[in-house]
């Protein structure tokens, strides 16, 4: 008779058992791979929403600056030996070896020109970049599409007699709204054309009520403010956003810096390490919580295992007495272990990934799936059988130390 026949048959004949180890191993494995694949759907929707929040790194020119004192009364300081940025400078960013790692490059050129008349801020942008970069801003109107095309601040539009509240809302419920959205639909472009320097633009489109320095700017296609501002090629700033899942922030600020020697590199750590701390604490929880369920399954399979052990003192005695070998004894209790616990692994895998495709939407607003991963169903199922074999190590050993004689008290 083979081992394996006898494993398979006392499977059959205690099915109550089988299915309550099954569900234990299974509750334990099944939360952990829950939890695992929600912290893993939860890390890259954080990290997409941090790559919507925009530039992390941002490059300035650099130049130097001497305070000046006179009798003990400060007066403004005086900056030179300043290197101007350029177009170059920004293509030289795209060559970087981490250049793949690049999400936007957006560069601008700021100044003050005259806006029907008032002193304005200008930023002369790529559009295309600009509006990936500033994903959160809301529009009403249009995004330009040429050259003449202009975005104007909320603040600017409403001095330029641009835009008028809907009929039954206010210009200071409008100014109030918190809401960018609500802000954009509260209001209506009533001008088509905006005096810059001393041509005219097309407004596209205006930028809800951010609160942040946007409001009080315009924005214009870059080549058309270096043209206006009489500085063909010259960029004030250039704003990198890097794709942050994962992204090594400081070795694309270094290559940046050995690419721009003569500009000032910074990194923007604050989003990055707010995103990384929430991402390692939800790890860290979901390693915790997963650790303490599979030691209750793994005790609950210790104390199942002790008690059969006890039942079948009989079979065992018995098969010791007919000249079964201890390690058949082991190798018979291991076979049914490692059935029960591959069982386990499949039905918590399983079980798992629907409890966490069904509570993913309370977790999350942007969307996120949970992704079908191959090696997550290996290591529930090697986690599974581990546990298993672990905590029937002590039983089975008792097992098959028993004596012989023990079968004579049930002859």
């Amino acid at each position: 008779m083979r081992i394996s026949t006898i494993a398979f048959a006392n499977l059959r004949r205690r099915k109550g058992k089988a299915f309550f180890l099954v569900s234990g191993i299974g509750i334990g494995i099944g939360t952990a791979v829950a939890l695992l694949s929600l912290s893993v759907s939860l890390r890259e929707e954080i990290g997409s929403q941090m790559d919507q929040f925009g530039a992390n790194i941002v490059v300035t020119p650099h130049s130097d600056s001497l305070a000046l004192d006179y009798g003990g009364v400060s007066v403004a300081g005086v900056s030179f030996d300043q290197h101007q940025l350029s177009n170059d400078d920004a293509a030289g960013i795209r060559r970087i070896p981490y250049r793949k790692r690049l999400s936007v490059v957006a560069p601008k050129l700021l100044g003050t020109v005259d806006v029907d008349g008032r002193r304005t801020l200008v930023a002369g942008v790529d559009f295309a970049s600009e509006l990936r970069l500033k994903k959160w801003w809301r529009l009403a109107g249009r995004a330009p599409e040429s050259a003449s095309d202009v975005l104007l601040g909320y603040d600017v539009a409403r001095a330029a007699s641009a835009i008028e509240p809907f009929p039954g809302t206010s210009a200071d419920a409008d100014k109030s709204s918190a809401h960018h959205s609500a802000a954009s639909e509260e209001f209506r472009i009533t001008k088509e054309r905006v005096t810059i320097g001393s041509r005219e633009h097309r407004i596209a489109g205006v930028i809800g009520q951010t609160g942040g320095p946007e409001d009080r700017m315009v924005f214009a296609q870059l080549s058309q403010v270096q043209d206006l501002l009489g500085r063909p090629g010259q960029l004030s700033v250039i704003e990198v956003s890097a794709l942050c899942k994962d992204c090594p922030v400081e070795d694309i600020v270094t290559q940046i810096r050995k690419e721009l020697p003569h500009a000032n590199v910074s990194a923007i750590q604050q989003s990055v390490r707010a995103r990384a701390e929430a991402v390692d604490r939800l790890s860290r929880f979901s390693l915790v919580v997963s650790a303490v369920v599979l030691a209750i399954g793994a005790l609950m399979v210790f104390t199942t295992m002790m008690s059969a052990v006890v039942e079948r003192t009989k079979e065992i005695g018995v098969l010791r007495a007919i000249g079964f070998r201890r390690t058949h004894i082991i190798k018979g209790l291991m076979i049914e272990v490692v059935i029960i616990s591959a069982a386990g692994g499949i039905v918590g895998w399983l079980a798992g990934l629907l409890a966490s495709r069904l509570a993913l939407p309370y977790f999350t607003e942007a969307g996120a799936q949970i992704e079908l991963r191959v090696s997550l169903a290996v290591f529930a199922i090697a986690i599974a059988m581990l546990t298993g074999i672990v905590s029937s190590v002590y039983p089975v050993i008792r097992a098959s130390r028993l004596d012989p004689s023990e079968a004579v008290r049930y002859v």
